[in-house]
């Protein structure tokens, strides 16, 4: 049975690693909550529950943005991340279907690092819908 599929207003959740320089001494890697909303490089023309589809290039936005903790950031966040795996079987525009469990891209430093994980809505068991492989 296969997972359930990304659509637009999905998220991406993670746990981002970014640099902070505090008013004094090196810089410290401090986590970060990713919790971005699907809203990018989505299909066109294919529809999961009324919402346009995610694949593998879908963007999220993190929502809110990343905040400094103790310090200013080394390198400013772009609170984005990039749906990166998706289905090996099913194709929505020619790129591989997004669904729960897939990972994704997130801002990370010293770069952008695959530690997200694409988080679907539950829509209700009867609307569920589900994409293999």
């Amino acid at each position: 049975m296969g997972q359930p599929a990304a659509k637009q207003g999905d998220r991406v959740t993670a746990v981002d690693s970014h640099l902070i320089q505090p008013p004094s001494g090196p810089p410290v890697a401090l986590p970060n909550p990713f919790s971005g909303v699907i809203d990018g490089g989505l299909s066109p023309n294919v529809r999961i529950n009324g919402r346009p589809a995610a694949t593998v290039g879908s963007t999220a936005t993190n929502t809110p943005p990343h905040v400094p903790q103790g310090g200013t950031f080394v390198n400013p966040p772009t609170n984005k991340g990039s749906v990166s795996t998706g289905s090996s079987t099913v194709r929505i525009n020619k790129r591989p279907a997004a669904r729960a469990g897939d990972t994704a891209i997130t801002c990370n430093d010293p770069a952008p690092a695959p530690v997200g994980t694409v988080v679907v809505a539950p829509a209700g068991p009867s609307r569920v819908v589900r994409i293999g492989g």
